[in-house]
């Protein structure tokens, strides 16, 4: 019975075995008592339940059933109730022992219809499960008060634009909470969720790009904490340049074509036929070129070692780059400048959203393994039950 992962309370009274249409295995158990105790209050029993059933771990290649009448009591206010059982969650069709073997293979293969496959169940039971875990994880961890610096980004989870903002928790890299949409109000009502506040003094920096409800929500939320815009989303804005100033240029410069990726790459990733092509780019006075080494200049504010100079230097940067003379770096220099106190910032922090996008990375692969989901409370319960650290293993069975 301990192996079944079941009280002494049941018995088992048969064993069936079936081998068509499919092969399986159903134990038949009964209650033994003729009382039912549930707080400190003893009751008689009064009728049983029709038949159920709740599968269970396979036994070789004999897919596994436990199958019960489970008897029914009058509780104070005289209404008919089950009784609880510690085998299987309430109200589901499979065992305690069945969903955590569900939810370990989850953990490792991470596709739904691998798993179901192998354990001979629907996908639709395996998200039940995993639905189940991450809601009674949730429930168990409580309101979070103690995250002082934290990512804030958002992500498409599926086609057409459909967006989430996503809450991460830069010092101990897991995904506190997200929600739907990425407008003021979705952001505020994100923090609210995770602790039923309206304001977060304990917040000291968040990393963020420069989308203009991220930043309203904090500077209302969290006024004292710093906003830095990391220097990874700032990357990407440079990049997005150069490549608009290539399109324009290859039109009347052949040398540019099929060299996308050689003039985005940094010089140490690119390979010897890839530099060697750069080099003929830059030789040109190409302003494709021009927009790569004024990406390369910035990447150098970085390392900056005297952070009293760095807005000195960062003014410095903006006048001569934007003296080039290039459009596309010119927008982007034009954005920086209205958001230079949060890019100062990740100057003398030295801090970045490294984790947060290798975190995106592995929120992506999901992702792209269920190629999508088709509403966003499936892609909540897929990133919680992934990367939000939740105790997701019920803590006892029996």
């Amino acid at each position: 019975m301990e192996m079944l992962g079941i009280t002494k309370d049941f018995s088992i009274v048969s064993v069936h075995k079936e081998e068509t249409p499919e092969k399986t295995i159903e134990i038949h158990l009964k209650y033994v008592p003729n009382s039912f105790t549930k707080d400190g209050i003893t009751y008689k029993l009064y009728d049983y339940t029709p038949v159920r059933k709740w599968q269970h771990l396979s036994w070789f290649d004999y897919k596994c059933y436990l199958v019960c009448q489970l008897p029914r009591y009058i509780n104070e206010q005289g209404k008919p109730k089950v009784i609880d059982i510690s085998f299987a969650p309430k109200n589901k069709g499979y065992t305690h022992l069945f969903a955590q073997w569900i939810i370990k293979s989850l953990q490792i293969i991470r596709v739904q219809k691998t798993v179901a496959d192998l354990f001979q169940t629907s996908s639709h039971i395996v998200r039940s499960i995993m639905n189940n875990a991450v809601e009674n994880a949730l429930k168990n961890r409580g309101e979070i008060n103690d995250f002082e610096n934290v990512s804030i980004d958002e992500k498409a989870y599926t086609k057409g634009h459909k967006y989430s903002s996503i809450l991460i928790d830069s010092d101990k890299d897991y995904v506190i909470d997200l929600i739907e949409g990425r407008k003021e109000k979705n952001v505020r009502a994100l923090f609210f969720l995770i602790n039923s506040q309206e304001f977060q003094p304990q917040i000291k920096r968040v990393n963020m790009d420069m989308w203009k409800p991220f930043m309203k929500v904090v500077k209302d939320i969290a006024p004292k904490a710093i906003i830095v815009h990391d220097k990874f989303h700032l990357f990407k804005k440079l990049s997005e340049a150069i490549d608009k100033t290539r399109k324009k240029e290859v039109k009347e410069n052949v040398i540019l074509k099929t060299h996308k990726y050689t003039v985005l790459k940094n010089k140490e990733n690119r390979t010897r036929r890839q530099q060697i092509a750069f080099e003929e780019i830059s030789n040109a006075n190409l302003n494709t070129a021009k927009a790569w080494h004024i990406r390369e200049n910035f990447k150098t504010l970085f390392n900056t070692e005297n952070k009293h100079q760095i807005e000195e230097l960062f003014e410095e940067w903006m006048t001569h780059s934007k003296d080039v003379g290039i459009k596309y770096v010119n927008t982007v220099i034009a954005t920086f400048k209205r958001h230079k106190q949060g890019i100062i910032n990740a100057f003398r922090t030295g801090t970045d959203s490294g984790r947060h996008e290798n975190l995106n990375g592995r929120i992506q692969s999901v992702l792209a393994k269920a190629r999508g989901f088709i509403n966003f409370d499936r892609f909540r319960i897929n990133v919680l039950f992934y990367f939000g650290k939740l105790e997701l293993l019920p803590q006892k069975f029996y």
